[in-house]
């Protein structure tokens, strides 16, 4: 714990909130109100995850296909919005239910909406 505690207010932005949890090397961010009362905690992983967004989603996602499916990583086409997935396109030679689960296992992601067709 610090002295003094080293908190954040509602009305601070995620990038706010985000920077001031990675100075302070805090995991969990308390929340106070205008007089100093808590009202909340944020976890800094939380903090992160809304700053990477879907783009930063989207980048592991790829990467999972890339490794598990070179071959198809040109046909199968992905969509992410709010962390929901959804997975269209072709797959030959791929274990379509395991590449659907590893993507399930990625952090941020809600969602798997497999359309995949395995040829």
């Amino acid at each position: 714990m610090t002295t003094p505690a080293i908190t954040v207010q509602p009305g601070a932005t995620v990038a706010e909130a985000a920077w001031l949890a990675c100075l302070s090397r805090l995991k969990r961010l308390p929340v106070v109100d205008h007089e100093g009362h808590l009202v909340g905690t944020v976890l800094r992983h939380a903090l992160l995850d809304a700053l990477v967004g879907d783009d930063g989603l989207r980048a592991e996602i790829e990467a999972v296909v890339r490794s598990r499916a070179p071959e198809a990583a040109d046909t199968v086409r992905l969509s992410v919005h709010a962390g929901n997935v959804t997975l269209t396109g072709s797959a030959g030679g791929t274990d379509v239910a395991r590449m659907a689960a590893e993507i399930r296992k990625i952090d941020g992601v809600k969602e798997v909406t497999d359309r995949l067709i395995a040829v």
